[in-house]
């Protein structure tokens, strides 16, 4: 039960009647009310007696004293109370470790089990394996690593068939310049990446390879990729006696352009924004479909709203010249019809 005191604040009984008296173990003052150990004691005990039970788990003598080491070491950085909850979290880690022979890994067997990601969630234990037994992360071998598995997401992602034999076949081309070192695991991924979307461009079930018309598709929606989609496409005309071209018209490209601007000017019309965000974003997307303009910094944009012919607009200053452009009307839509683009 607890007693109010003079001062208003509740204590138990023995806090109220004794007030303070020392820790059975280490002697300090504590609050009576505590019985016969302090909060840091009581703590220590329950992480040693949590740090013993879990230790009796692993069959391997010396996995447990591995265990009993890296734990006495996170009391040492963590204190007892934070070492107590966080300890079961490294179970899996030391589960791991019983495949080892001596049960320290090198980091090469902790990338091939845990990966990168794996790994940063293993931090703390990776600490200690570093301040205790030397293993050091590797930075070069974890991005090769991670490059890996990511070109073996890409490869999956193809189905048996024509197309994934090509692509196959595509990939050790690639890997036998990685190994005379004339390329790198990314440039391969970059190279890959491009190879799976000429594909998907072709068949979305990615089985078949490309024609013409599907490569051109392809390049005009995305022509920064054409770099990367050329050493596939060159492979394939190789290998298979395809007559793929990567040539693409300035004018199909000026035309994609063209509809991906009209979209993000529909997409912004739907948003119903609002404001000098939304009307910078708006004008800088409206300068370049009207006016074929690039490089706007939107914000040193200047800029009156003004009306022209009956029509709302924003006139523009920009590069010493005056440029104008429509703004949504009150339905939230502008009649493009009316503002056709520059060819």
């Amino acid at each position: 039960m607890l007693i109010p005191g003079e001062n208003g604040i509740a204590l138990c009984r023995g806090c109220t009647e004794q007030g303070e008296i020392h820790c059975e173990t280490c002697q300090e003052p504590m609050p009576a009310g505590r019985g016969k150990q302090c909060e840091s004691c009581s703590w220590k005990k329950a992480f040693e007696r949590r740090l013993k039970v879990n230790a009796e788990t692993f069959e391997l003598q010396h996995i447990r004293r591995l265990f009993i080491e890296f734990g006495q070491w996170l009391e040492g950085h963590l204190g007892a109370h934070r070492a107590f909850l966080r300890l079961l979290n490294y179970m899996p880690f030391f589960d791991f470790l019983t495949s080892q022979p001596s049960g320290i890994p090198s980091y090469f067997s902790l990338l091939e089990h845990f990966h990168a990601d794996g790994i940063r969630r293993m931090k703390t234990p990776m600490l200690w394996l570093k301040e205790a037994y030397g293993v050091e992360a590797d930075p070069l071998m974890r991005e090769n690593h991670s490059e890996k598995r990511r070109i073996e997401e890409l490869l999956r992602s193809v189905l048996n068939g024509t197309a994934s034999t090509a692509l196959g076949k595509y990939h050790a081309s690639l890997m036998i310049k990685v190994s005379e070192g004339t390329m790198t695991l990314r440039s391969v991924r970059l190279s890959l990446r491009a190879a799976v979307g000429v594909l998907g461009e072709a068949s979305s079930s990615l089985d078949v390879l490309p024609s013409k018309e599907s490569v051109r598709h392809y390049l005009s929606k995305t022509p920064g990729q054409k770099a990367a989609a050329q050493g596939f496409i060159g492979y394939l005309n190789r290998t298979l006696g395809l007559d793929l071209d990567v040539t693409v018209s300035k004018r199909t490209l000026a035309r994609v352009k063209r509809e991906k601007l009209e979209h993000e000017l529909m997409t912004m019309l739907g948003s119903g924004g609002s404001g000098e965000t939304f009307e910078r974003s708006w004008i800088k997307l409206a300068l370049m479909f009207f006016h074929g303009l690039t490089s706007i910094n939107k914000k040193s944009l200047l800029y009156d709203r003004v009306s022209m012919d009956a029509q709302e607009g924003f006139q523009v200053q920009l590069g010493g010249k005056e440029y104008w452009v429509p703004v949504p009307d009150d339905a939230g839509s502008v009649d493009f019809r009316a503002h056709q683009p520059l060819e």
